[in-house]
C-alpha cells in the first residue's frame, strides 16, 4: 500500500513539475547564445532544438520542449537509481523531490544546453551499472564518448571506481575512454594560476542552493572515511575535486561538471536519513530545522526561477536581472508584428538573430534602435515589471 501511495506521489510530482516548466517556458525568450546554437552551430544541440521546432513549431515551446522531455525522462531514471540507494519509498520520493527542486536541474530543463542530455545519459549509465546490465552499461559508456566531451569526468570516475572494486576490465576500459577523450577533444591545462576556485564554489552554491551545497561537501568528506564507498560517492567526489583543482589554474566551463553533481541526490538523502534515524526523537530537532530550511530555500529558488519576471519590480536596473538575456526578444517581436512590421534592422547583431527566430527579418530600409533619441519617431515600448525598455523606429540609418 505504501509503495502504491508514493508511486502516486511520484506521478503527481512529475505532473506539477511539468506544469511549472510550461509556465517557465512561457516567460522566456530565446537568448543570444541559444539563437547562435539554433542558426549557426551543427552540433547535437542544433539537431535537438530543430527537431523540437519541427514538431511543435518555431516558438519557445518548440525550442525548449525537447529539453523538458529529456528532463522528465531523467526524473524517471533518477527514481530507478534512488531505489538502489534508498531503503524506503519515502526516501526514494525525497531523492526525486530534491533533484527536481535543485536550481541546476531547473536550468537544464528550461534552457538549450548540454546539461540536459548529459544528465540523462549519465543516469542511464549509472542505472545500467547498478541494475547489472553489463552489456548495456559498456555500450552506453562507449556511446557517451561520441556524445560530449563532458563525459571525461564520468570516465575518470569509473577508472577510480574500477580500481577500488579491483575490476580490471572496468578501469582499463574507462582509462582508455578517458585518454581517447583527452586526445580527441583536447583538454587545456595550461596557463598561469589565476585563482578561479572561489568563483567555482560560488557557482556550485548557486546550482545547489547554499545549504544543500554545504551538506553536499559534508557528505563527500564524511563518506571518505567510510569503508564501503558506492559509485555515486566516487562520481561526486571525483567531479568536485577534479573541478576544484583545475579551477586553481583556469576558468572552467562548469556546465561540463555540474550535471554529474545534481544526480547525487539519492546519496545525499541516504546519508541524511541514516544520520537522522540513528538518533532518538528528542535529538532530531537540529536535523528537522536543517531539512525544513533547505526545503524552504529550494522551493523559493524554484519559484523565483520559474516566475523570475516578478523580480523586475524589485530591482533598479533591469539589466541586473539574472535572466535578462532571456527576455525582451519575444515581447519586442510581438509588438513589432502588431504594428505590421515583419522586417527591421537592429543595431545589435545578437538581438537581430533573436528576432529572426520569431519571424522578424532583417531590413535595409527600416531601423530599430534602443533608447529615446528623437521623440518625434515611432516608439516601441517593452514593459518588464516596473521598467519600460524603449526602442525607436526610423527609415534613416543614423538617428
Amino acid at each position: 500500500m505504501k509503495e502504491n501511495k508514493y508511486f502516486k506521489y511520484f506521478i503527481l510530482l512529475l505532473g506539477l513539475d511539468l506544469l511549472a516548466l510550461f509556465y517557465g517556458i512561457s516567460t522566456l525568450s530565446i537568448s543570444a547564445d541559444e539563437a547562435k546554437i539554433y542558426f549557426d552551430s551543427k552540433g547535437l544541440l542544433y539537431y535537438i532544438s530543430h527537431f523540437g521546432t519541427f514538431i511543435f513549431g518555431q516558438n519557445d515551446f518548440g525550442l525548449r520542449m525537447p529539453f523538458v522531455i529529456i528532463h522528465i525522462l531523467s526524473c524517471i531514471l533518477l527514481y530507478l537509481l534512488a531505489k538502489k540507494y534508498n531503503k524506503t519509498e519515502k526516501d526514494v520520493f525525497f531523492s526525486l523531490f530534491l533533484f527536481i527542486l535543485l536550481p541546476g536541474s531547473v536550468a537544464s530543463a528550461l534552457l538549450v544546453n548540454e546539461a540536459s542530455y548529459v544528465i540523462f545519459l549519465s543516469l542511464a549509465i549509472l542505472c545500467a551499472y547498478e541494475y547489472e546490465k553489463k552489456i548495456v552499461f559498456f555500450l552506453l559508456l562507449l556511446f557517451a564518448f561520441f556524445v560530449d566531451k563532458s563525459f571525461i569526468v564520468l570516465f575518470l570516475t569509473f577508472f577510480f571506481f574500477g580500481i577500488y572494486k579491483r575490476d580490471i576490465f572496468l578501469f582499463s576500459f574507462s582509462f582508455f575512454l578517458f585518454l581517447s577523450c583527452v586526445f580527441f577533444y583536447g583538454f587545456d591545462v595550461g596557463g598561469k594560476p589565476k585563482g578561479y576556485f572561489l568563483d567555482t564554489l560560488g557557482i556550485f552554491s548557486l546550482c545547489f542552493s547554499p545549504l544543500i551545497f554545504v551538506y553536499f561537501f559534508y557528505v563527500i568528506y564524511r563518506l571518505a572515511f567510510k569503508k564501503n564507498k558506492n559509485l555515486l560517492w566516487f562520481l561526486i567526489s571525483t567531479t568536485f575535486i577534479f573541478c576544484s583543482l583545475l579551477s586553481l589554474r583556469q576558468k572552467l566551463s562548469l556546465e561540463d561538471f555540474l550535471p554529474f553533481c545534481v544526480i547525487c541526490t539519492p546519496l545525499l538523502i541516504k546519508a541524511l536519513m541514516q544520520s537522522y534515524r540513528v538518533r532518538l526523537p528528542e535529538f532530531r530537532s537540529k536535523y528537522k530545522i536543517l531539512i525544513r530550511l533547505s526545503v524552504l530555500f529550494l522551493v523559493i529558488f524554484y519559484l523565483l526561477i520559474l516566475g523570475n519576471h516578478i523580480l523586475y519590480f524589485f530591482i533598479k536596473d533591469p539589466k541586473l536581472h539574472f535572466a535578462y538575456n532571456y527576455h525582451i526578444a519575444k515581447e519586442l517581436s510581438i509588438k513589432l508584428k502588431k504594428e505590421g512590421i515583419n522586417e527591421v534592422h537592429v543595431t545589435s547583431p545578437a538581438l537581430q538573430k533573436r528576432l529572426r527566430f520569431y519571424g522578424i527579418k532583417n531590413s535595409s530600409k527600416l531601423y530599430l534602435k534602443d533608447g529615446l533619441k528623437n521623440k518625434n519617431l515611432k516608439i516601441i515600448a517593452i514593459k518588464l515589471g516596473k521598467h519600460k525598455i524603449n526602442y525607436q523606429l526610423s527609415y534613416e540609418k543614423s538617428f
